[in-house]
């Protein structure tokens, strides 16, 4: 009985070190994975123009490529799949079909130079989204760049089931926390 009890014991041991051995080899691939998406999205960067259609182009078949390549976007963690994707898909879906709704209503009313400037910031907002929870699953907590969370930004998130009132969204959806 001892013997059985102590085997027992053991293949527990073995079995949750392989598991921890299996996370963090995961989450390496993860952080590396990671990094280069973040790479990607230098054009959306809130410090450069708005994106033109030739560029949210460019963009969504660099995402598309980037999915594929090394098996990165298997490492996606649920939330921010979620969130990749409605950021990818909006970058070339017709205005139409954009989500959230209330991003698709204020497009739906311009045209022009003003449609393709909002469209531009439009995306580079969702793609900062993308990259606080990108963080989030690294366990890289800060308050989301850029400003409070707005309406369409709430939307957004709860258009791609992530709960706002949860770290890091918490304190940049709070209009009352003035950090």
């Amino acid at each position: 009985m001892a013997v059985t009890l102590v085997l027992g014991v053991s293949g527990f041991t073995l079995a949750a070190n392989i598991g921890r051995d299996l996370k963090l080899r995961v989450a390496k691939r993860r952080l590396g994975a990671y990094e280069r998406l973040w790479a990607l999205m230098r054009p959306a960067s809130p410090y450069s123009y708005p994106l033109d259609t030739d560029g949210r182009q460019q963009l969504h078949s660099s995402f598309t490529d980037w999915y594929y390549q090394n098996g990165d976007g298997m490492l996606l963690e649920q939330l921010s799949r979620n969130v990749y994707f409605e950021a990818k898909d909006n970058l070339t879906r017709p205005v139409e079909e954009i989500t959230p709704g209330e991003s698709r209503e204020r497009l739906s009313r311009l045209s022009g130079t003003d449609l393709e400037a909002e469209r531009g910031r439009l995306a580079q907002r969702q793609l900062s989204l993308l990259r606080t929870q990108l963080k989030s699953d690294l366990a890289i907590f800060g308050r989301p760049y850029g400003p409070r969370l707005g309406e369409e930004d709430k939307a957004f998130l709860e258009h791609c089931h992530v709960d706002i009132n949860r770290k890091p969204w918490r304190e940049a959806a709070d209009p009352h926390n003035s950090a």
